[in-house]
C-alpha cells in the first residue's frame, strides 16, 4: 500500500518539517514519493511567475531530503486544493497519501475529497510525532461485516512493514436511542466485537476491546482522548467510483476533535 505516496506541501516550514519527518518513518528504499504544491489563482497575473519559483524551491527541497534510492517527483500547478489534489492523486496512480493538518484547520472538506487510504499528519505545540505513529492503535469500527473486514485487511497490510509490535483497541459506539433495547443491542454488539478481537488477535496479539454506549459523536472522542493513542484508524464508506467519501456525524466529530494522526481507510 505504501507504495507511491502523495505528500501535498505549501512549502510552510511546517510542511517541510512533514517532508522530513515522512523521509526519515515512512519512506523505504524502492518508494515512490509524489509532491505536490497547488498555487492559488487568487495571485492573477502573478501565478505563473509564483509557480515557477515554487518548482524550484521543491525541487531544490527533494533533492536535499530524499534519498537516492527513493523515486520522488515533484508537480506544481495553480488551481485549488480541494479539487486538483484528488485529481492528481487519481492521475498519478497514488496508493497512499500523507496529508499534512494544521492544528486549528478542519480537515473534513479534502477527506471527503480523497478516495485513496490517507495519513493525516498533525503536529503537536508544532512538532511531528517523536513517537512511533503504531504504537498506540485505536481503531473505530461500525461492525459492519465487509467494512470491518476490509478494515482490518488493510491495517494488517501497513503493520506488516513496521517492526513495531502495536497495543490495538477496537472501538464500537452504541446509540442508546431507546432504553428497552439497550441492554440487548449491548449485549450482541459486545459478542460481535469479541469475534472480531479473536480475529485480530492471531495476528496482533496485544488486542483489546471496548464498547461505549451512548451517542457515539459525544462519547466516542472523549473515550479515544482517554486512551491517547498514537494512532486513530477510520473506515469510511465511498460515495461514488467518483472521487468522495461519505462521512456520518460521528466520523466528522471524530476527524475535527482528533489532535493524533488519523489514518483513513476507504472501503
Amino acid at each position: 500500500m505504501l507504495t507511491r505516496i502523495l505528500y501535498p506541501i505549501d512549502l510552510s516550514p511546517r510542511s517541510q518539517k512533514g517532508l522530513l519527518w515522512i523521509t526519515e518513518r515512512v519512506l523505504k528504499k524502492g518508494s515512490q514519493l509524489v509532491t505536490v504544491h497547488i498555487v492559488d489563482t487568487a495571485a492573477g497575473t502573478e501565478t505563473p511567475r509564483y509557480a515557477h519559483d515554487a518548482r524550484i524551491s521543491l525541487q531544490t527541497l527533494c533533492d536535499t531530503l530524499i534519498p537516492e534510492d527513493i523515486s520522488c517527483k515533484v508537480i506544481v500547478k495553480a488551481g485549488n486544493i480541494l479539487e486538483d489534489l484528488p485529481e492528481v492523486a487519481h492521475q498519478e496512480k497514488c496508493t497512499f497519501a500523507i496529508i499534512p493538518v494544521r492544528e486549528s484547520s478542519d480537515p473534513v472538506p479534502l477527506v471527503k475529497k480523497m478516495a485513496i487510504p490517507q495519513f493525516l499528519l498533525r503536529a503537536r505545540n508544532g512538532s511531528f510525532p517523536e513517537e512511533d505513529v503504531f504504537s498506540r492503535i485505536v481503531v473505530a469500527v461500525d461492525l459492519s461485516p465487509e467494512r470491518t473486514y476490509h478494515l482490518l485487511e488493510n491495517l494488517k497490510n501497513i503493520l506488516a512493514d513496521s517492526e513495531v509490535s502495536p497495543q490495538i483497541t477496537l472501538l464500537h459506539g452504541v446509540p442508546l436511542e431507546d432504553a428497552g433495547q439497550s441492554q440487548e443491542l449491548i449485549h450482541s454488539a459486545t459478542e460481535a466485537l469479541e469475534e472480531v478481537r479473536e480475529e485480530v488477535s492471531r495476528w496482533n496479539p496485544n488486542t483489546s476491546s471496548e464498547i461505549v454506549s451512548g451517542q457515539p459523536e459525544e462519547e466516542l472522542p472523549g473515550k479515544i482522548a482517554d486512551l491517547d493513542p498514537t494512532l486513530l484508524v477510520l473506515g469510511l464508506s465511498i460515495h461514488s467510483e467518483m472521487w468522495g467519501l461519505i462521512l456520518g456525524s460521528t466520523a466528522e466529530s471524530l476527524l475535527e476533535k482528533a489532535n493524533y494522526p488519523v489514518l483513513i481507510i476507504p472501503s
